[in-house]
């Protein structure tokens, strides 16, 4: 019996090892020239075991973006909870400083999925997810601005500070992460309430 329960381990042991294979080449070439051969030679795998787990590529990085897309949402929901009960500019900024900690500690692959070599989808997606906390938290109910407009601010000012926040990980230079909160809560949260009301 002891063999079939490591087996949920090894399983998740092995999609780990080729995802990570296939992250490494990711970062390092289009997403065309990947190869499964290319993937499993670096994870140390056949084929068939590839796709025992994938269908293919494409699945691999979709779950990365996924697990990323969850995990951001919840950070920053966290986030906006925090600014419901509290919405003072030092209480947004340290708030903020929660998920500036959580892009800087997937620095590796949101540097990547936002940048050049990223999937633009992806983007996409990630705004979409955002919008609805956005709109909740910081816009509110009761804004006097068409749904149109509501949606073309939070459009601007999330590009903005997903753009900001992967510059700045790129980046850094003098800017502390405490300044970039500060930065991020000047342009687009701030900003976006007073136009809003």
């Amino acid at each position: 019996m002891a063999p079939l329960t490591k087996l949920p381990e090894q399983t998740q042991r092995t999609k780990a090892e080729l995802q990570e294979a296939f992250w490494r080449l990711y970062t390092q070439q289009p997403m065309e020239s990947i190869t499964v051969q290319q993937v499993c030679d670096l994870a140390g795998y056949t084929r068939g075991t590839f796709y025992l787990h994938f269908h293919d590529r494409y699945e691999i990085l979709e779950g990365i973006e996924a697990q990323l897309l969850d995990d951001t949402t919840a950070c920053v929901e966290a986030c906006m909870r925090r600014l419901a009960k509290n919405s003072s500019k030092l209480s947004c900024v340290a708030a903020l400083a929660d998920v500036v900690s959580f892009y800087e500690r997937n620095k590796s692959r949101i540097v990547v999925l936002l940048g050049s070599k990223g999937d633009p989808a992806f983007v996409v997606r990630l705004k979409d997810r955002l919008k609805p906390l956005w709109r909740q938290y910081v816009v509110g109910e009761s804004s006097e601005l068409s749904e149109q407009e509501i949606d073309l601010l939070l459009e601007y000012t999330l590009s903005g500070s997903l753009f900001m926040l992967s510059r700045w990980l790129q980046e850094p230079g003098d800017v502390s992460a405490s300044q970039l909160g500060h930065l991020i809560y000047d342009a687009a949260i701030k900003d976006v309430s007073l136009r809003a009301k």
